[in-house]
């Protein structure tokens, strides 16, 4: 599975055209690499900062995922947590109280090295004139894979929070670099 996200950013496009003009493909390679660096660590900071390339904020986790979280994390909710009619009890609010405290953040859990953000890197192209950021977590899966998180699941259950992209930021950084080639 494919996912291609281009920009259209005018200024980037004109500068970018003018090095592919004056340099060849494996000319171009270190400015690539330097791009996609810089490009892997702004996608990974996404997940730090809960926001889409726009600067739009992910949706919070459903309250329901966020409990489900604890209770793994912490071996289960006991009967002492609800009431006959599936209320909480006392305790089951502190233990309530406690997950919205955890503040945890989409796409991100405990375990590093086994989040989504941690297979974000960067592929040079077209023998060195291109670059491309993206994963290979679950690739082809749509249930469960990175496209559910990047567009939202199909039945609209998981929302899109979208991380891959170029942000205005972005934009910038790859005009510096390649302003920066041309000058040499």
């Amino acid at each position: 599975m494919s996912i291609d996200v281009e920009f259209d950013n005018e200024q980037v496009l004109e500068v970018l055209r003018r090095v592919m003009a004056r340099f060849t493909p494996a000319g171009m390679r270190p400015a690539m690499k330097e791009i996609g660096e810089a490009l892997a660590a702004s996608t990974k900071q996404r997940f730090d900062t809960s926001a889409a390339p726009d600067g739009s904020p992910w949706p919070a986790l459903k309250p329901g995922t966020v409990l489900a979280r604890y209770r793994k994390m912490m071996g289960g909710l006991g009967r002492s947590h609800f009431k006959k009619d599936s209320g909480l009890t006392k305790r089951g609010v502190v233990t309530e109280a406690r997950v919205g405290a955890a503040s945890e953040k989409p796409l991100v859990k405990s375990n590093p090295g086994t989040t989504l953000r941690d297979t974000i890197h960067y592929q040079i192209t077209d023998g060195g004139a291109g670059v491309a950021i993206g994963t290979n977590r679950f690739a082809g899966e749509w249930e469960g894979g990175a496209a559910v998180h990047q567009f939202g699941s199909r039945n609209g259950r998981i929302p899109a929070r979208s991380f891959l992209g170029l942000s205005e930021e972005d934009d910038r950084t790859v005009l510096d670099i390649l302003k920066e080639m041309l000058l040499g």
